[in-house]
């Protein structure tokens, strides 16, 4: 009989949030800074910042990787 492990995950999107400022600050970068090595602009940035789900997931993304908050291989490896 085999036995499956269901799981759950939850993003805790405010926490990544916070620890992608405190990222930023640490690495003495200003949000327009930032904002040019993601590729998004200013505003975009910000919204992140403030939380805002208005913001684009591909957006969201980028943000993180150049934080170093997200590693991913593209494409997916099997």
């Amino acid at each position: 009989m085999e036995r499956y492990i269901q799981i759950n995950p939850r993003l805790n999107w405010q926490a990544l949030v916070r620890e992608a400022v405190n990222r930023r600050k640490t690495l003495g970068l200003t949000q327009k800074q930032l904002a040019v090595l993601a590729d998004v602009s200013l505003p975009t940035l910000i919204r992140f910042e403030q939380g805002k789900s208005s913001i684009t997931l591909e957006n969201s993304f980028k943000i993180l990787r150049m934080l170093g908050l997200l590693e991913e291989e593209w494409p997916l490896k099997n």
